[in-house]
């Protein structure tokens, strides 16, 4: 009786190892199949994406470049009056229409 539960369990053993030794062949053609991969890196694509990049920002630069000498222009242009100035300017109109609507009254 003992050797019929010994054959069981040396059966058993015999298909366990078959069955590693299956899987064994497996992982080694698949091991070749990995080996056999060759993996290069590409990276045209991203350079095509950094230089139209590039490209866009450049034409941004330009154009604020160019508003910002716009402006500079304008602002060279431009003159800021004091308001002494402009005081000055109203006291001068004010006496020549007192002057010359004196001279109206008198002359009339």
């Amino acid at each position: 009786m003992g050797y019929k539960k010994l054959d069981e369990v040396m059966e058993l053993l015999n298909d366990e190892l078959d069955g590693f030794n299956k899987s064994i062949t497996k992982l080694e053609k698949l091991t070749q199949n990995v080996d056999s991969v060759n993996i290069k890196a590409d990276t045209s694509g991203i350079e095509q994406m950094l230089r139209e990049h590039l490209i866009v920002e450049k034409e941004k630069s330009q154009k604020l470049h160019e508003a910002f000498q716009n402006l500079e222009k304008q602002l060279s242009r431009s003159s800021l009056i004091p308001k002494v100035q402009l005081w000055v300017h109203y006291g001068v109109y004010m006496i020549s229409l007192i002057i010359i609507s004196y001279l109206i009254f008198k002359l009339g």
